[in-house]
């Protein structure tokens, strides 16, 4: 009976893993092309500001797709739906690497979105399944910290492999890195239905009960949490850069390159909060995150020393990424266990969405009122947060 625990645990152990590379491999997918803007432009002679579609229709793509393979998760086989997002990533990619049409590259390249999304969907539905409520905080950490080093890494490994060769043979070998991966994915996901009471649901049934989900009070005041975290997050990391390079700072973009290093605290906070899960109040420390957002948006907005901004960006990484495993763990609590898929989905969608919206809502501000109008918009929305977490979690008590 030991040996058999033992055994469950290390074929656990082992998935997390699995799921932790191809999440990281996957997601960075999206974002290889965004530090290789110039060589790209070179390559098909376009201007700079076209070569930017390439990283905005993938992530446009990467975030829609989101809604598609949720409620799919739910349905389909997780190997199946893995081996799917991969193998049609690892073609978008070849293929955008070969082509001589600009056109034919960015279509490439937005379908290399479309097809990555399945990935990290299918996957955290099937950690948040095979996972006990106990541990799932934890291990939903560890999913959010590989989505964040996947975005870290996939940059700079292209980058550099861009200046020793070229952006084209980086895509390849980044091709080839998933390609690798893949062969273990027998070895990692188990092959078994993970959602046996969705066997005999129609496909078009499970994306009607993914839209009722929406109908659940809940879920909406959690699911506009992550709206409101990323719209906050998002939107005020698109906007630091001219602050800072403005005055009194002038910084130079080596600087400014430095700073964006604080972003690794995103990966301390998601693992911290989820270890922190187990043994303190979710409602405490959901809210004790939320005033220290709060707390780091005051500290960027109104310091005028570097260290106590680069202090303030540590903390905001640290803090807005700290809350996703918990809020991942309520929502997946709230709803039965075979929606679980479409959820995490949905959650993923939310806050991809309120950081878009963000930064477009908070360019109007700060065109009209600077840098002041976009801090005091930020406070505002962390503090309604605050008060939309605490609402939640009393109706989860209830």
């Amino acid at each position: 009976m030991e040996s058999s625990t033992i055994s469950v645990e290390k074929q656990s152990n082992t998935s997390i893993i699995l799921s932790a590379v191809l999440i990281v491999l996957l997601v960075g997918s999206v974002y290889i092309s965004q530090l290789v803007f110039q060589e790209i432009s070179k390559s098909f002679a376009i201007d700079i500001l076209d070569a930017r579609f390439v990283f905005s229709l993938s992530c446009f793509f990467y975030a829609i797709s989101f809604f598609i393979y949720g409620p799919l998760s739910d349905r389909v086989s997780t190997r199946l739906l893995v081996f799917f997002g991969c193998i049609g990533t690892i073609f978008c990619l070849f293929l955008s690497s070969v082509v001589y049409s600009f056109q034919i590259h960015l279509f490439m390249m937005s379908l290399t979105g479309f097809f990555a999304a399945s990935v990290p969907a299918a996957l955290f539905a099937y950690t948040a399944k095979n996972t006990p409520n106990e541990k799932l905080p934890q291990a939903m950490g560890v999913m959010i910290s590989a989505s964040i080093v996947g975005i870290i890494f996939s940059r700079s490994i292209v980058a550099m492999m861009t200046d020793i060769w070229s952006w084209q043979v980086a895509f390849i070998i980044y091709a080839g890195f998933i390609l690798f991966a893949c062969l273990f994915i027998p070895f990692g996901i188990n092959n078994s239905n993970n959602n046996p009471s969705n066997a005999n649901n129609s496909i078009v049934h499970i994306y009607l009960a993914a839209a009722k989900l929406l109908l659940n009070k809940k879920v909406i005041i959690f699911l506009m949490v992550g709206f409101l975290l990323f719209f906050v997050y998002l939107g005020l990391s698109s906007f630091l850069t001219f602050y800072l390079k403005s005055a009194p700072f002038y910084l130079s973009s080596t600087v400014l390159g430095w700073l964006n290093f604080a972003g690794m605290s995103a990966v301390i906070g998601a693992t911290i909060t989820g270890k922190l899960a187990q043994s303190v109040s979710e409602k405490r420390l959901l809210i004790s995150c939320l005033i220290c957002v709060s707390v780091a948006v005051i500290t960027i907005g109104f310091s005028l020393n570097l260290f106590c901004i680069a202090l303030g960006i540590f903390c905001l990484f640290l803090f807005v990424f700290g809350i996703q495993p918990i809020v991942i763990s309520v929502l997946n609590q709230i709803v039965p266990l075979n929606s679980r898929g479409a959820i995490s989905s949905l959650y993923l969608l939310s806050c991809l969405a309120g950081g878009s919206i963000g930064t477009y809502v908070l360019g109007i501000l700060y065109e009209s009122l600077n840098w002041n109008g976009v801090i005091f918009a930020c406070i505002s929305l962390t503090l309604v947060n605050v008060a939309l977490a605490w609402l939640g979690m009393k109706l989860i008590k209830k």
